[in-house]
């Protein structure tokens, strides 16, 4: 299997990114929105809190940085700003309201995984947590190709390369 030069740089780049990204986010203090996050989810599906723990009966939900929508961001990032094209403005653009939207569908995410746990028993929270993540994933990396297909008018994931 040969991998084109193109391709290789993509990777690359990629993996620098998102490896700096995931490191900032595990790096940096975003305790102030864990704890916003889990107080406004604790309060949704009126369970309790305290700072970034939710309580579901004898279960404790850790709201940590990965259920903040950075980790999702990164990698939609290093997409964006791996690739050539579209030119730097296009990419910012493009990355905000991937952004922006990633931080809501998470948050209905996280609703959608304490309802279940509510619903369904604890046991269930972790397999929806990453059925969820998954799902969110795939649709937000689709969005992110469809409306940069349109916005570069570019018809093969090649180009951008």
């Amino acid at each position: 299997m040969k991998i084109e030069k193109k391709t290789l740089m993509f990777l690359v780049k990629f993996g620098i990114i998102f490896s700096a990204l995931h490191l900032l986010v595990w790096t940096v203090p975003t305790y102030f929105l864990q704890d916003w996050i889990a107080s406004l989810q604790a309060g949704f599906t009126g369970l309790q809190v305290h700072g970034n723990l939710i309580f579901l009966g004898e279960h404790k939900i850790l709201i940590n940085p990965s259920c903040t929508g950075l980790i999702s961001s990164s990698i939609i990032a290093a997409i964006i700003f791996s690739l050539r094209k579209p030119e730097i403005k296009k990419k910012i653009q493009i990355f905000l309201l991937a952004a922006i939207i990633m931080f809501f569908l998470n948050l209905i995410r996280i609703y959608i995984v304490l309802l279940a746990g509510m619903q369904f028993g604890g046991e269930w929270i972790g397999i929806m947590h990453e059925a969820s993540w998954l799902m969110t994933a795939v649709f937000i990396v689709g969005l992110w190709y469809y409306f940069t297909k349109k916005i570069t008018k570019i018809e093969e994931f090649n180009e951008l390369l």
